[in-house]
């Protein structure tokens, strides 16, 4: 064989085994960010998220049907603790029998929490942020929280459930814990939609033009809810990528109703 030919095969042989190795160390960094979040997720909550009532004796309190005037949400949250890990946290959000159990934030920006978590350190998975011209209260019309759609479940990659009537069915709650007021959110609304839709529009100029607005989100949902919204609600919309064209986003919308 030739001098040069061995020498090609040489550097082509050495080529794939660089390829070969850098894809292995992505998918080891990949995979360890992901046990990384998660394990600092599941230690926040440990800590500072308490699930499920209990009586004075300790033991589980009985459960109060949703919709009850005296329901209390499933979870309770030390805000007072949780800030000390992260000041910029304003919330608390829960899916019953989901992943979804995460903090939420308000930064600055829409970028500094995309790709970090509530310490600052760089990671995938980043946390549950919500858009930085909302109130950082709930006030306005429509809150949009954004969190990634990951490969392995986590964040908001279980809300692309919502695309079959089944799921809705058996998961029509979710909970937000705020310092100040717990909610129920009643979902009733989710689809496909592109990262520039009305769908992100935060406040209206009037009832008319809020009335509009969801009439048309019920209208385009993958399911049918047992909920209308109203135009004096205020609801959350929670947004993630999917991938069925460029720049699409699936969304859950749902409005908010005061518990204990």
């Amino acid at each position: 064989m030739k001098k040069s030919v061995k020498v090609f095969l040489g550097i082509l042989c050495g080529l794939f085994v660089c390829i070969f190795a850098f894809s292995g160390y992505k998918i080891y960094s990949t995979l360890h960010e992901y046990k990384v979040a998660e394990k600092a997720y599941s230690n926040l909550s440990d800590q500072f998220v308490s699930k499920g009532e209990k009586n004075e004796s300790g033991e589980p309190a009985e459960v109060v049907d949703p919709l009850s005037k005296e329901e209390t949400s499933p979870v309770s949250v030390d805000f007072n603790a949780l800030k000390t890990a992260c000041e910029d946290i304003v919330a608390w959000i829960y899916g019953p029998d989901t992943v979804i159990d995460y903090p939420i934030v308000h930064g600055e920006d829409n970028f500094f929490y995309l790709r970090r978590m509530i310490d600052g350190n760089y990671n995938s998975s980043g946390t549950l942020f919500i858009d930085c011209l909302n109130e950082d209260d709930f006030s306005s019309q429509n809150t949009l929280i954004y969190g990634h759609n990951m490969h392995d479940g986590s964040m908001f990659a279980s809300i692309r459930n919502y695309d079959r009537q089944e799921y809705y069915d058996a998961h029509p709650f979710l909970y937000l814990n705020t310092p100040e007021q717990n909610y129920r959110i009643e979902v009733f609304a989710a689809y496909i939609t592109d990262a520039d839709s009305d769908t992100y529009t935060m406040n209206f100029s009037s009832q008319p033009a809020y009335a509009e607005y969801l009439k048309k989100m019920v209208s385009q949902s993958a399911f049918k809810a047992n909920v209308t919204p109203e135009v004096d609600d205020h609801i959350v919309t929670l947004s993630t990528c999917t991938y069925e064209y460029e720049d699409a986003r699936f969304v859950v919308q749902g409005r908010l109703v005061p518990i204990n």
